[in-house]
């Protein structure tokens, strides 16, 4: 069972999709992610895509981010976010979430001009469309915007994309988490 680490909502159980479309990120590789970012979420805009439970969503609601969106577009797991949502009785100006494939999403978002603070993405392992994913999000990021992905621990993602510049990377079992942000000196 899942459950927030942290903050207002420390301890609540998170319900998860047990399915091989969806994997549960660990405790204690959300915690670190968590430790990471820490002072960076408050009154932060965060992007959870690729949400499955939500858990990276709701972490950052319990640690006073501004607004999460949700974006997944396995049916199983959207229900369950729905689910989680309710149960933590959360303000609907302070989550959205969204039933729909990643890229027409983040297309949604740069027509609506949004601009997100921190981007948490847990694509699934047979995912292989990073680069372009790094093009749409360069368009719904500022220059203080991080982003973190979390892979398997095999795979690969570059040092350096389009004006996105991998500040740390760090392996847990048989998954690794990349933190990028923007290089703004260019």
């Amino acid at each position: 069972m899942l459950y927030i680490i942290s903050g207002k909502y420390k301890g609540f159980k998170i319900n998860s999709v047990s399915s091989i479309k969806t994997r549960s990120t660990s405790h204690a590789l959300r915690k670190s992610l968590f430790d990471t970012v820490g002072e960076f979420i408050k009154e932060s805009i965060v992007l959870d895509l690729f949400s499955g439970s939500g858990a990276y969503g709701f972490e950052a609601l319990s640690r006073n981010a501004k607004q999460v969106y949700l974006v997944d577009n396995f049916l199983p797991a959207f229900q369950i976010i729905k689910k989680n949502m309710k149960k933590l009785n959360l303000p609907k100006e302070q989550i959205k979430l969204f039933y729909n494939n990643a890229f027409q999403m983040l297309k949604k978002f740069n027509k609506e001009n949004l601009i997100f603070d921190l981007i948490l993405l847990d694509p699934p392992y047979f995912f292989n469309s990073y680069l372009l994913l790094f093009s749409y999000l360069e368009k719904i990021t500022h220059n203080q915007s991080l982003i973190v992905f979390e892979t398997h621990s095999k795979t690969l993602l570059p040092s350096r994309q389009d004006n996105f510049v991998l500040f740390k990377e760090k392996k847990y079992g048989t998954k690794k988490l990349y933190y990028y942000r923007k290089n703004y000196f260019r």
